[in-house]
């Protein structure tokens, strides 16, 4: 399974485990998620900050034991979420945390920067937009940018 993949497929089974919500209830439109940007850990149930914590010493996933976060050189990383996703570094928080988003598709990733060049998504989202700061997003995920 691709990198992208493996990111849709698990945004597509946290929106259809919403609490309380059908699959069709969870869809929203494009204006609504604008308005609503919402964002998930990339380990569910696990704040974003501590999959940070975690990250910091996990292997490459293409050679991981166990359901870990992406990481992958960041060089990889990178160009994944440039071409799958159609999203751009959109600014760089504190700790190693950078903001990647999409005004065309409309996403967000928050991937952890490693000095080793080995970078990890810690939290992804819907609803971005270039109109809105990035520190909604870095709040979304946990941080204060």
């Amino acid at each position: 399974m691709t990198p992208a993949s493996r990111i849709a497929a698990a945004l597509l089974a946290v929106l259809l485990a919403l609490p309380g919500q059908s699959a069709q209830a969870a869809i929203q439109t494009r204006e609504e998620n604008l308005a609503h940007p919402r964002g998930w850990s990339a380990i569910a149930g696990m704040d974003p900050r501590a999959v940070r914590e975690v990250a910091r010493t996990l292997p490459l996933s293409e050679v991981a034991v166990e359901d870990q976060p992406w990481c992958d050189r960041k060089a990889e990383l990178e160009q994944t979420l440039r071409q799958d996703f159609g999203e751009a570094r959109i600014a760089t928080g504190t700790d190693g945390v950078t903001l990647w988003g999409s005004d065309l598709m409309g996403t967000w990733t928050v991937v952890f920067e490693r000095p080793d060049a080995t970078s990890c998504v810690i939290a992804s989202g819907i609803g971005f937009s270039d109109a809105t700061s990035p520190q909604v997003f870095f709040v979304k995920a946990g941080f204060n940018g």
